[in-house]
């Protein structure tokens, strides 16, 4: 079984990141700004635009199988450190983020601004978003930092992972396929017969839709590293993406979005990575900070768009100004909060573990100076 060390990254995944979080931000920024009103050839792929937080779900469950099937979590003390370094990671820049966000709110009410829906900032809310489970059924409302919706059904993917991987260890060789196909049907289930006939599912069947997607993820895992999937099979799912994008069917292009994901990791196997982080590398490491701080550039352009109505050619330009906002915002917030926060908890907490009893040798295992 080929694993990854937790810390380690692969580097063409990581850069799969960046392509996957700029699809998400322009199909944010395609909803207010109408751009593919104009270039209409861009429809298909700005349009579904969300499917990119779906590639992330995917990534989810075959990095965590990549970095921990060798080592799982064992125990209420492995669960403990597992859990703690998702924590640690996740959880300082999302609340760092929201309260950025509720002092926007109260500086933009102190000041008279007209708020839309000021509903949506209210003290239920703010407390569900903050523990992470507003994404459970617990509201049906967007509020606050509402993209952190994903970041929420991704906590309880954490939660449940200890137990899903003895799942997944314990299936016998067999019976292993099972496992990416029950999720791919219940994706097809999602997008065919569920009520929106799409995978844009968030507040509502947003946790199933993750669920789907980190078992897929899961059970890719297992067998890419099992060397059980046929080499010419990613490669033929990846067929699924533009398929799925011209057909308007979402569960094809989540199947590409799999495939895709597979073969950059095959490609990848035996290559060191590069001696010093490229463009694409840091910015797909970012790609978490980037998907919390577009919140913030959303606020700027909505504004801008109070004041002004830019005809075709500004709404590009605005949508290329605020795609490069968020990228630059992202990465900040990644680089002065994400990155410092994590080590300092997990320094923190290292230091106050005990270090190991040292056992005295008897003495006739000594030896004189």
């Amino acid at each position: 079984m080929q694993a990854t060390a937790p810390g380690q990254r692969h580097a063409g995944l990581t850069r799969l990141r960046f392509f996957l979080i700029g699809w998400v931000i322009l199909y944010h920024l395609n909803l207010p700004l109408h751009v593919t009103d104009t270039w209409t050839w861009l429809g298909p792929v700005l349009w579904r635009g969300y499917l990119g937080v779906d590639g992330f779900f995917l990534l989810s469950g075959f990095a965590l199988w990549l970095g921990y099937a060798a080592r799982p979590p064992r125990g209420a003390a492995g669960i403990g450190r597992f859990l703690l370094r998702r924590v640690a990671k996740i959880w300082p820049l999302h609340a760092a983020a929201l309260l950025a966000l509720a002092l926007l709110v109260g500086l933009a009410m102190a000041l008279g601004v007209t708020i839309r829906d000021p509903e949506r900032f209210g003290a239920r809310d703010f407390v569900l978003q903050l523990l992470l489970v507003h994404g459970w059924e617990t509201t049906s409302r967007f509020s606050w930092n509402y993209p952190s919706w994903a970041l929420s059904v991704e906590w309880a993917g954490y939660l449940a992972f200890p137990a899903l991987l003895v799942g997944l260890l314990r299936l016998p060789r067999a019976a292993v396929p099972l496992a990416p196909l029950a999720g791919m049907l219940g994706l097809v289930w999602l997008s065919v017969f569920g009520p929106d006939t799409s995978l844009n599912y968030t507040l509502t069947y947003g946790l199933l839709r993750f669920g789907c997607e980190f078992v897929l993820g899961l059970g890719l895992g297992r067998l890419a590293t099992e060397a059980r999937l046929p080499r010419a099979l990613p490669w033929l799912a990846v067929a699924g993406l533009p398929l799925g994008l011209w057909l308007r069917q979402d569960a094809v292009t989540v199947l590409g979005l799999a495939g895709t994901m597979v073969v950059i990791w095959q490609a990848g196997l035996g290559r060191t990575g590069p001696a010093r982080p490229d463009l694409l590398l840091r910015l797909g490491e970012a790609s978490f900070g980037i998907y919390l701080s577009w919140v913030f550039v959303e606020a700027a352009v909505v504004g801008i768009l109070r004041l002004a109505g830019p005809g075709p050619a500004g709404g590009a330009m605005l949508m290329a100004a605020g795609f490069v906002a968020t990228l630059a915002t992202g990465w900040c917030a990644w680089r002065w909060v994400e990155v410092p926060a994590h080590r300092w908890i997990l320094a923190r907490v290292q230091r106050q573990v005990p270090p190991p009893l040292a056992v005295a040798q008897p003495s006739s295992a000594r030896t004189s100076g």
